[in-house]
This record gives structure tokens, C-alpha cells and sequence, in this order.
């Protein structure tokens, strides 16, 4: 029982000590880095920054890219004329035409990487949007 108490009077004191340290700040407790003020009284008036949300360009641009590979495939599979096409195609490649096949999938793999990249780039600092006033 003495233990519990012995803690409880640890976490008074911390208390106490938060709500000094609170006190000498004038009550500005900046909780959420600068989106609210007067947090100590409860208010939820805004200092003029709002969040935007953060726009995703990996997923957007990934999912834009499985979308077309997607219909590509299965344009490819509903003929059996274009099946049997892709089909001799691939069978036909040579040791040359795999690696610049391996070579072309890389690079639509950086373009795509590439892309995102500038895309962040483009909307500012790291694709995390948010207003100014």
C-alpha cells in the first residue's frame, strides 16, 4: 500500500512541476507545435495555420501505373490472337532481347521513381502540403 501511495505522491509532483513550468510560460502550452492556442483553458482557437492534408503521389502514380499494366494484361488476354502473339513473343526472345527487356522495365521503374520525386518536389517541401496565411 505504501508503494501505491509513494507513486502517487511521485505523479503529484510532476504534476506540479507541469503545471509551474505552465504557469511561467503564460499559459501557451504550444501542445500541438503552433496549431492551437490557449489550450490550458480549453479553447481551440486557431493561430491562422490549418493542416492541409498530405497529398500521397507514390500511391497516386503507383496505382495510375497498376491500372495501366492491369488493362494492358487483360487487353492482352481477352483476344486469343494477341494472346498467341505475346505468347511467340516471349518464347522467341533471345538472351539480348531479356536483357534489354530487364533494361526497359528498369527504367520505367526510375521514371516512375523519378516522377513521384518531382512531384514531391513540385508541391513543396517533401509533398507535406500546408497553407500560410
Amino acid at each position: 500500500m505504501s508503494d501505491a501511495r509513494e507513486n502517487t505522491d511521485q505523479v503529484r509532483t510532476v504534476e506540479t512541476a507541469e503545471t509551474a513550468r505552465l504557469d511561467q510560460s503564460g499559459g501557451d502550452t504550444d501542445t500541438l507545435g503552433g496549431w492551437l492556442t490557449g489550450a490550458r483553458e480549453g479553447s481551440t482557437e486557431l493561430t491562422g495555420r490549418t493542416p492541409s492534408p498530405r497529398i500521397r503521389w507514390a500511391g497516386i502514380v503507383w496505382g495510375l501505373v497498376f491500372v495501366a499494366a492491369g488493362w494492358a494484361t487483360i487487353w492482352t488476354l481477352l483476344d486469343p490472337e494477341r494472346r498467341s502473339s505475346f505468347s511467340e513473343w516471349v518464347v522467341g526472345l533471345s538472351d539480348g532481347g531479356w536483357i534489354i527487356a530487364a533494361a526497359v522495365a528498369l527504367g520505367g521503374l526510375l521514371l516512375v521513381t523519378g516522377l513521384i520525386a518531382g512531384l514531391r518536389a513540385a508541391t513543396g517541401d517533401g509533398g507535406r502540403s500546408t497553407r500560410r496565411p
